[in-house]
């Protein structure tokens, strides 16, 4: 959840790249969309697919996104700001066990040069891991006040959720385990909102 913003795939050689413009670029949590970008030429045969199957956006979405688009920047650095915040508060906390946030790659990390390399920041939306166990979890989730509990990411309102139990529930659990997704683990996606405010709001759900 880095572009279009602190990723850039095109200027690194990709040749089409796909984008929810769901996320960020809307920003709002009040549409669905998304978006191919590349040359006109590999472009076209999307286009016309697109046109077969009618998955272009309705003129209402495309004028919200066209709203969105003049604050894009502004919102996704604010949340990137605040995200490098609530990232130090929760790496620092006893009842927090890891912080999974880019910004805390360590040096020898073998994703650590592509991180240089492909990403101008690390963004407003990572995961962190309580102590206990999934009851811990849920008990921390029942408790936020200002961050709501939702699986949507990249909006302006600050949204938290357990994979586990919510995106990934359908998934096998010995394959989520394989892949990090604990029951304990927490994603969330900060927003605008003042970062004081979200890191209160966490120090008393994890309290």
């Amino acid at each position: 959840m880095l572009g279009p913003i602190y990723q850039t795939p095109l200027a690194h050689g990709a040749d089409l790249v796909v984008t929810s413009l769901t996320k960020y670029v809307g920003g709002h949590s009040d549409l669905i969309a998304g978006g191919c970008s590349g040359a006109a030429a590999l472009l076209e045969p999307i286009r016309g697919m697109r046109t077969i199957l009618g998955t272009m956006c309705d003129p209402h979405t495309g004028w919200l996104l066209m709203c969105s688009l003049e604050t894009l920047k502004l919102r996704m650095t604010a949340a990137a700001d605040g995200a490098c915040k609530v990232a130090d508060f929760l790496n620092t906390h006893p009842k927090v066990t890891s912080v999974w946030y880019l910004g805390f790659l360590p040096e020898g990390h073998p994703d650590r040069p592509v991180f240089e390399r492909q990403c101008k920041g690390p963004g407003s939306t990572f995961s962190f891991e309580v102590t206990g166990g999934e009851a811990e979890a849920f008990a921390v989730l029942d408790r936020l006040k200002v961050i709501k509990l939702a699986v949507s990411l990249g909006g302006t309102e600050t949204l938290a959720s357990h994979p586990a139990a919510m995106t990934h529930s359908d998934i096998p659990e010995e394959e989520r385990l394989r892949l990090g997704i604990t029951p304990t683990l927490i994603c969330i996606s900060v927003g605008i909102e003042d970062p004081d405010d979200l890191i209160e709001d966490l120090n008393q759900a994890l309290a």
